[in-house]
């Protein structure tokens, strides 16, 4: 089966005057607008000690900004049916809005004050600390979160930024102060920042109105660069269990290194990653170790390629005393995989399901913006789309197979384990 993927037909990429790219696309279908964009600025750049900072700027950001108070931007917003928000992340920090199409200017010059005037009150400061600091506190408490912490320490060196969580820790955040957050933000720029805006709307209006806006804002220092250290392959197995009593699952992470979006072996192993855990009810994983052998309440695998080559990994939640027989399991299936490569049927129902998903996300503003936005941060082309489904055709079983020979059958890996301690008797 072939999907057409649509959606972008006609977008448009533009540079503003200080240097920020805007990509506009009109969707007539909609009376609405939505606008996503991002500035190379996120938890990469952060310090160790600074760990959450890219987050807690980001989210500071509408906490007041140019003449308006946090209460009148929510206020100013939500009487005219307006949305406005911003966060921090890995690699970059985003920002976006929706409105109907005439407020397009109000949400361009809000979000406009977010990125170049943020007043970062202390107030407001500590208030949104306080609500970090309970999220925190939360996710603490969870097995997943305790084992993928341990997973990327075991994977990653102490300096690589990949070795954290850019959620930070209940230390870091509370020592992080207003004049952390002034200084991250100093690394904010245009240059190298995008901007997507996609709803019934006129190109040349809206070109006008963002360099009336997000275009005026002037640039300062020089822009961050985006370069993430490699990491060589494993030659051990490193394995860390995190003990928490009290707690009815454990949860285990199977992780190497993985590769970069742009690496020439992304698109195989993309597939091989939807074959192994994605499809369905989780892929082969997920129907061997979930479905067949009863070991886990869920198991999927993940692929975290970006800007650096974050981890391959696979991922389940299980009973205490199955950690091992699952751990086995998991070993058994990534291997077999490893060996004998995907099914012709597998290798079809991926090949249908990634270009059948890419155009069911092409049917809102808000997700030909997110594409609009990827396709840029990766340097795609806005033929992209339309190239997609030949892309993904092409890739052969043999490369399959080879590029999970490369990076899954390997005796080097990472093991991590959150949950309670083991029990006389537990298969541990």
């Amino acid at each position: 089966m072939t999907h057409r993927p649509h959606g972008i037909a006609g977008a448009t990429r533009h540079v503003l005057a200080n240097g920020m790219v805007a990509l506009i696309q009109r969707n007539p279908s909609t009376p609405t607008v939505s606008v996503r964009g991002e500035v190379h600025a996120g938890s990469v750049h952060e310090e160790p000690a600074q760990g959450g900072l890219a987050a807690f700027t980001g989210a500071a950001l509408i906490r007041g900004a140019g003449e308006r108070s946090f209460q009148q931007i929510v206020s100013e917003t939500e009487e005219r049916g307006c949305s406005v928000s911003a966060g921090g992340g890995l690699h970059s920090s985003g920002f976006g809005g929706k409105a109907l199409v005439e407020d397009l200017p109000l949400i361009l010059t809000i979000l406009a004050d977010m990125l170049a005037r943020p007043g970062f009150p202390a107030h407001e400061i500590e208030k949104l600390r306080g609500q970090f600091l309970t999220s925190l506190r939360e996710s603490e408490q969870e097995t997943g979160t305790q084992a993928r912490r341990a997973a990327r320490e075991l994977l990653y060196p102490p300096e690589h930024p990949y070795s954290r969580l850019g959620s930070g820790t209940i230390e870091t955040v509370q020592a992080l102060t207003r004049d952390d957050l002034v200084r991250f933000h100093a690394r904010y720029h245009p240059v190298g920042a995008s901007v997507a805006v996609v709803g019934d709307v006129d190109p040349p209006a809206v070109i006008a109105a963002l360099e009336q806006s997000l275009g005026a804002w002037a640039p300062v220092g020089t822009p961050p660069t985006l370069d993430v250290p490699s990491t060589p392959p494993l030659s051990e197995v490193r394995r860390r269990d995190v003990p928490m009593r009290g707690k009815v699952q454990s949860d285990v992470i199977w992780a190497v290194p993985g590769l970069r979006r742009n690496d020439p072996d992304y698109y195989p192993a993309m597939l091989a990653n939807m074959i192994l855990g994605r499809l369905g009810m989780g892929g082969r994983l997920g129907e061997h170790v979930r479905e067949q052998q009863g070991m886990a309440y869920y198991c999927y695998s993940g692929l975290e390629a970006d800007v650096g080559a974050g981890p391959w990994s696979a991922v389940a939640g299980v009973s205490p005393a199955n950690v091992e027989r699952a751990i086995a399991a998991i070993l058994h299936e990534v291997a077999q995989f490893a060996a004998t490569g995907p099914t012709a049927q597998e290798l079809t129902d991926a090949r249908d399901f990634l270009t059948g998903s890419l155009v069911l996300s092409l049917e809102t503003n808000d997700g030909i913006a997110a594409t609009l936005l990827a396709i840029e941060r990766f340097g795609l082309g806005l033929d992209f789309i339309d190239r997609y489904p030949a892309i993904i055709g092409a890739v052969t079983h043999e490369q399959i197979v080879e590029v999970t020979r490369r990076y899954l059958a390997t005796d080097g890996y990472v093991l991590a384990t959150a949950g309670p301690p083991a029990e006389p008797g537990d298969a541990r």
